[in-house]
This record gives structure tokens, sequence and C-alpha cells, in this order.
């Protein structure tokens, strides 16, 4: 199976990677990143790393090194704290997004299509979403929306690509590196997940898909402890 990953070089999209690699399913990983990947990653035979500046823009030339692939697990964005201004944590963690999905619903997908199968986009999101924009928000309104407004943008993506697309969502609280131990955890402000429970069901989600379409914290926590055996 050939997968394309987005945000490599970041936590969850790290550890996404060491598990793809671990994956005997999983044959081939497209990371695209600013820039380049560990070289001990690079000499995983497995890896392609192809350099890509701007994530709002899919240049042809791009079609046929990825076509075939069977997924995309996106772990670009993050909380509107991290970003220097909102117009920014809105280009980020929206218009990446969806620039992202539509190039791949519209230019890799179909190629998938033809042998029954759809392409699964996982995205990870963060818990508090909201999807309703216009709800009132009491805590981390600019956070929450701009992302619901990312999950909102995928679904009428994958509605209007039903069929080919699909939409998974992981909705994780505060992530934990590796090596955090539980007194860890308490120490946290709130819910948390460790970032290799989230590693996990992302990739099986994007392996095998999921019954359900997005993912909240603590489902998120359990799934990921089976799947890796603890």
């Amino acid at each position: 199976m050939k997968v394309i990953l987005c945000g490599a070089t970041g936590l969850v999209g790290g550890e996404a990677l060491i598990q793809c690699l671990s994956n005997n399913a999983i044959t081939s990983v497209f990371a695209l990143t600013r820039r380049p990947l560990a070289k001990e990653l690079l000499a995983n035979p497995k890896v392609t790393n192809i350099l890509h500046e701007d994530f709002s823009h899919y240049p042809d030339s791009l079609i046929e090194q990825l076509v075939g692939a069977e997924a995309c697990i996106w772990a670009i964005g993050g909380m509107n704290a991290k970003f220097s201004d909102p117009t920014t944590a809105r280009t980020v963690n929206v218009e990446y997004t969806l620039a992202a999905a539509h190039f791949f619903a519209t230019e890799v997908a179909p190629a998938l299509s033809q042998t029954g199968k759809k392409f699964r986009f996982v995205y990870c999101s963060g818990w508090g979403t909201e999807n309703d924009l216009q709800k009132p928000l009491w805590w981390m309104q600019d956070s929450r929306r701009v992302k619901g407004e990312a999950e909102n943008g995928l679904f009428s993506l994958a509605k209007d690509n039903e069929g080919v697309f699909e939409v998974l969502v992981v909705r994780p609280a505060g992530i934990l590196p590796r090596g955090w131990t539980l007194k860890g955890m308490l120490l946290t402000l709130g819910p948390a997940v460790k970032v290799e429970a989230v590693g996990a069901v992302m990739v099986e989600m994007a392996t095998n898909g999921c019954e359900k379409r997005t993912l909240e914290n603590g489902e998120i926590a359990r799934r990921g402890m089976e799947l890796l055996g603890v």
C-alpha cells in the first residue's frame, strides 16, 4: 500500500511516519515536507521524501509521483496559539488542508477508484472542535472554530466525491511526546493522549478505514493502546 504523509517533521506526523515504516501493509511512504527528513529516515527504502514548499498549490508533476496512493495522513496545523496571527493560523489549518484534499480527491483518487477502492484522507483535528461555526464558545474559540471550518470543508468535499474519496478524523486533546509517563499526564491541564496512540490510530484508519467518521480523544487513547498491544 502506498501512503502520502504530510507533516512528517512534526510531532504527530513524525510518529505516523515511524509507525508507517513498521507496518507491513504499507510498502511505500511519500512524505511531503518543506525541509528534508533525517538521514536515517531517508535511508529507509520505503521512504520517498518530496520537498514541497507551498501546501496551497500542487503542480501536475506531483500526480505521476503520487498515482496509486491509497491514503493521505494529514498532520499539518495546530492550535491558533502556535501561529503568529489568526490569518496565518487559518491559512495553515483550513486553506492548506482543503487545497491538499481537493488535489487528492480530483487528481489521485479517480485512478484508484478503478480498483474499487476509495482514497482515504485521515485528518488530525483537535479536541473540542465545533462544526457549528455560529455557536457561542467560551474557551479556545478561534482554534475550535478554525478546525471546525476545516472539517466542514473536508466533509463537503467527501460528499461531492462520494465513491472515490472519504474523510476520517481524529480529535486528540493534549498530545504527549514519547517518553511521557502517567505522572506527566497528570500534570497536564486537561485531557491528554500519547502521541504513539494518535499515530497508531491514524495509520490504522489509513490502511483499514474506520466504522466511525470521527474519533474523539478517549477512543483514540483506547484504540491506540489496543493497536500497540499495551
